[in-house]
């Protein structure tokens, strides 16, 4: 069994605050940290061009890569290393073939990256864009399949809405997309680390995800997973020697990797990925169903202590499947800046503020514990009574 206290005792940034905002960037355990720092004094102290020191970083990478697939049930070659989940929609976006009048669909409740990409393809190409519609925060099959056309290529929605908390059904809406020859992009930026993924139980064609929130690794780090079947349909838009196998043959003949690495450009900051890929490893030693149920049971005494408050609304929708990490929630007559600036300033108490829905949004990870669930309840109850 997982000692979730012990995690506890490794992460520097929960000392002196109740950190509840890994959706935005969780705090790294030292061993992160360590993995990070030891690669920056490797590359310091022995110079990052000297030749072993190159193929150490090679080395390097690819067990980075072969542990990110690990953890999502993918295969090596199937990972693109990326800086963020952004990074990872719009290769995706700007690869595709998508022309005048083909459609893509969108939910009413996706992070403004996963809409972007779309409209700027828009105005460029003509893309038509349409929204399948949210109840309450959440997105339903059925409104899925009803929202397919004929001119449906591809459906992006996400694995975890950003602004509900709602896991949402890719898998079904996967199938769907299967039967009907359309695309699936899932943005999994609150993903992975705080639910376990399969991508190929999933049956999307690609997933987005971020290394910086709820896997615990560095700011500036993310990955791509492109299926095997899928990795020919989207053309490289920017393109690198790492785009590329390194044979004896002039640059006009060049040959693009086989997998998903064609969509890396060039270099990385190699210390930052180590420590990505050690907080890959780490999650899988501590088993991502067991992470799930510590935290669907910290989210449910989070939520019962809430509907407990007067003039408490709970945005995220149930029941507990539909729970995540992220717990969406108003206090009335205090407006959700305010809120989250008072959390801090009273209570050292870190979260943040929603502006659609105008809310407070507290990420709640395998490390938090109850007590802190319970200041943090204590403190929205003084809000609401207006102390």
């Amino acid at each position: 069994m997982a000692d979730w206290l012990a995690l506890r005792e490794t992460i520097p940034a929960l000392k002196g605050q109740v950190y509840l905002n890994t959706g935005v960037s969780g705090p790294p355990p030292a061993r992160v940290v360590e993995r990070e720092v030891e690669w920056v004094r490797r590359l310091a102290e022995r110079g990052p061009g000297r030749g072993d020191v190159l193929q150490e970083a090679t080395v390097e990478l690819d067990r980075v890569r072969a542990a990110l697939a690990q953890l999502v049930g993918a295969r090596p070659e199937e990972i693109a290393l990326t800086h963020n989940c952004s990074e990872g929609l719009a290769i995706v976006a700007a690869g595709l073939p998508l022309g005048p009048g083909d459609e893509v669909l969108v939910s009413d409740v996706e992070h403004i990256s996963g809409l972007l990409p779309w409209f700027h393809l828009a105005r460029q190409r003509g893309v038509q864009v349409r929204r399948i519609p949210a109840r309450r925060g959440a997105v339903r099959v059925d409104d899925v399949r009803a929202s397919l056309s004929d001119r449906t290529r591809l459906i992006c929605m996400s694995h975890v809405a950003y602004n509900t908390g709602a896991v949402l059904p890719v898998a079904d809406v996967a199938a769907i997309a299967r039967e009907r020859g359309v695309w699936l992009l899932v943005d999994g930026a609150q993903g992975p680390g705080q639910l376990p993924v399969d991508v190929k139980a999933l049956g999307c064609h690609f997933y987005a995800a971020a290394g910086q929130k709820w896997l615990l690794g560095p700011d500036g780090t993310g990955f791509l997973y492109v299926d095997g079947d899928a990795v020919d349909a989207v053309a490289v838009s920017l393109i690198g020697w790492a785009s590329v196998v390194h044979e004896d043959r002039p640059a006009e003949e060049f040959r693009l990797h086989p997998g998903a690495r064609r969509f890396e450009v060039a270099g990385k900051h190699v210390p930052s990925f180590a420590a990505l890929g050690e907080a890959a490893a780490m999650w899988q030693e501590l088993d991502p169903a067991a992470v799930r149920a510590r935290i669907l049971s910290l989210v449910a005494h989070l939520r019962e202590s809430l509907e407990r408050i007067d003039g408490v609304e709970i945005l995220s929708p149930g029941p507990e499947p539909l729970w995540s990490g992220l717990v969406v929630f108003r206090v009335a007559g205090v407006d959700a800046e305010a809120a989250v600036e008072t959390l801090w300033q009273r209570h050292r108490i870190v979260c943040r503020w929603l502006p659609k829905p105008r809310a407070v949004r507290a990420s709640v990870h395998a490390f938090n514990t109850v007590d802190e669930l319970d200041e943090l309840a204590a403190a929205v109850a003084e809000l609401s009574r207006g102390v």
